[in-house]
């Protein structure tokens, strides 16, 4: 094809006709030109399709993160009932009945039992190694953003101060109470058996700590709920792009 022209171009300037010789480069600047442009068109339409798709890729792994952590938070809410329940026993017996016995030491262990902060993150650390941009819809980014750069933090900062207040408490447990040795692998179990009831009942920072901890049980599970209604609400815009593309 180069050589096509090449003798077209050689035909009309051995021939003198600079007229149409200039007209003809003209033509083949625009040919080229325009060629260029369909190719560049072409590229970026498969890029553009290599991007839907891995958007695409991305977004599944994203609600499959969902719908796990929905599970999970779950279960953590489930076992923070669990606590609460046996903190309202303690309190109840401490400060009305006053009465010990053995079963009531599951609950002086369980009381201590906090939730960690655990959920699927990879769809979210593809989409911010592949760029957010790659995810064209501005609504469903923001409410990826939003999940875990705002909620899933608020649990995990929670949850440390939670840790905190109860490791400035641990040395004064253990002065009130003795912890059984356990292997951890069912929680629900777990003892601690006072040294002496009537220390605890007359114990305020012990009284102090179960009413404390009580609250933030209950601000704990508030925080998963609403991480739970965020999912769900991630889960159907997932759905609603994919659906669309």
């Amino acid at each position: 094809m180069i050589k096509f022209f090449r003798k077209i171009r050689y035909n009309l300037m051995s021939e003198n006709k600079t007229g149409k010789y200039l007209k003809y480069a003209i033509g083949e600047i625009i040919l080229v030109m325009v060629g260029i442009l369909l190719a560049l068109q072409v590229n970026n339409w498969n890029e553009g399709r290599k991007d839907i798709k891995k958007a695409h890729e991305i977004l599944i792994d994203v609600k499959e993160n969902a719908e796990f952590n929905i599970i999970q938070f779950k279960k953590d809410i489930e076992e923070n009932k669990n606590v609460l329940n046996s903190i309202d026993i303690l309190l109840n017996n401490i400060t009305v009945t006053k009465i010990y016995n053995d079963s009531l030491d599951r609950h002086f262990r369980f009381a201590t039992w906090w939730s960690t902060s655990r959920w699927k993150s990879s769809g979210y650390e593809a989409l911010i190694f592949n760029g957010v941009d790659i995810i064209k819809s501005k609504k469903l980014r923001n409410a990826i953003i939003d999940l875990y750069e705002i909620s899933y933090p608020e649990i995990i900062e929670n949850t440390r101060l939670n840790e905190g207040n109860w490791s400035s408490i641990f040395p004064s447990f253990l002065e009130l109470m003795y912890r059984e040795p356990s292997d951890f692998n069912t929680v629900n179990q777990h003892k601690a058996k006072p040294f002496n009831y009537q220390e605890i009942i007359e114990s305020r920072l012990y009284k102090s700590f179960l009413s404390f901890s009580r609250s933030q049980r209950f601000i704990d599970i508030q925080m998963r709920e609403y991480a739970i209604e965020k999912n769900a609400e991630l889960i159907e815009l997932i759905d609603e792009e994919l659906n669309n593309n």
